[in-house]
């Protein structure tokens, strides 16, 4: 499988969680795209106000969505919830839920986008790729930057800058981010790396409450 997958459209936009929060915000991302023309970053400058408004409302995020998951593909129990997502999957939001301790495989995520700490404390270790990619299965990687985040921080995904990283809960409780991302970031064929072999490889995350239509006919 390669990461170059095209996902099939959907019938249509899925929600799934009822919040005008939300609503509103995918709107407005909308809006921001339509009059940015093309320009991600003059985009995601007007758009980072509307989600820090997002995330400091504490009550339109379900419990359910806010919990860990001990089938995670992810490993390490990480819930990764999907909250909408648009049909032509050129849009998602979901939430990650990172167990105390617990950190994420190096992976990027091959969509510009926000990502913002909802609640708990992380660490955050942001690499970019040296090499050239020009031997499959080998990545050569180099540490840009270690940040300690609070909730309300923000940090933006412009390929390839900031695109590859791991996240470690830091706080006694689980830590939860708020993700906004240009592609249906779960279904997506990706990178997750092993800088200790200076190896790469392949990965699908999922989302731990819906399905990829994708792996449905794999598994068909």
């Amino acid at each position: 499988m390669t990461n170059d997958t095209i996902l099939e459209p959907l019938a249509e936009d899925q929600w799934f969680i009822e919040s005008q929060e939300l609503r509103s915000l995918v709107a407005t991302v909308r809006e921001i795209n339509a009059s940015s023309i093309g320009d991600r970053t003059q985009a995601l400058t007007k758009l980072e106000p509307y989600f820090q408004e997002l995330l400091a409302q504490q009550q339109w995020l379900p419990e359910k969505f806010a919990q860990v998951n001990p089938d995670s593909k992810m490993g390490g129990g990480i819930g990764q919830w999907l909250l909408y997502r648009a049909k032509d999957r050129s849009l998602s939001v979901f939430s990650l839920v990172i167990p105390p301790g617990s950190t994420t495989p190096i992976h990027d995520h091959l969509a510009w986008g926000l990502i913002g700490l909802y609640k708990g404390n992380q660490e955050e270790i942001v690499y970019r790729r040296v090499d050239n990619g020009d031997d499959q299965g080998h990545a050569q990687l180099q540490i840009t930057e270690v940040r300690f985040l609070q909730p309300g921080d923000i940090y933006r995904l412009l390929p390839p800058d900031g695109d590859i990283h791991a996240v470690k809960t830091t706080s006694q409780g689980e830590s939860i981010s708020i993700h906004l991302l240009g592609n249906d970031t779960g279904c997506v064929w990706r990178h997750q790396f092993i800088p200790e072999s200076h190896t790469v490889k392949s990965f699908r995350s999922g989302y731990s409450n819906a399905p990829c239509k994708e792996e449905e006919k794999e598994h068909a």
